[in-house]
């Protein structure tokens, strides 16, 4: 069995204490940090399998780690997460290839589940609740949701379209 290495930024230390439970619940190795400096050095020193960050940290973005990851260690899949409109990110978050954007809160099922598909294992099975899809109902809890990473509907639109 392969030990998938993650590591988890943002600068809520509460998120990252339960993303990294939830993650290491999974039999991941999880590694945290809580802004731009710290993550680059953790990535300075060694490339993990994914990552999962938040878009806002308190000395500049999650996009700004991406950049760094995409010329050091190439395309490793990266998860934004994000209690902010994704259209704000979504062109530059396409130009730098990012994997998912998960909007907080989320649910350890979704956190989980784009993390195996990031590195291409099968997602576990969705209950009916919190069915992963490309587009979210109107009635759906904002904690259930999960945008896949078609950022150009946002650009293009400026908001979530809905069915």
């Amino acid at each position: 069995m392969n030990i998938t290495n993650v590591l988890v930024v943002d600068d809520d230390i509460a998120v990252c204490r339960i993303v990294h439970r939830m993650l290491s619940d999974e039999q991941y190795t999880v590694q945290t940090s809580q802004s731009v400096a710290d993550a680059l050095g953790a990535i300075e020193q060694k490339p993990f399998d994914v990552y999962v960050m938040d878009y806002k940290l308190p000395d500049g973005s999650g996009l700004d780690v991406a950049e760094r990851i995409r010329s050091k260690w190439g395309a490793a899949p990266i998860i934004l997460i994000s209690g902010y409109d994704p259209s704000a990110v979504a062109l530059r978050a396409e130009k730098l290839s990012i994997s998912d954007f998960l909007e907080k809160p989320f649910s350890r099922e979704i956190v989980c589940n784009a993390v195996k598909k990031a590195i291409g294992s099968p997602p576990a099975a969705a209950s009916d609740d919190n069915i992963i899809r490309k587009d979210v109902s109107p009635t759906r809890s904002r904690s259930s949701t999960r945008i896949l990473p078609d950022f150009r509907r946002f650009a293009l639109f400026g908001k979530r379209a809905h069915r």
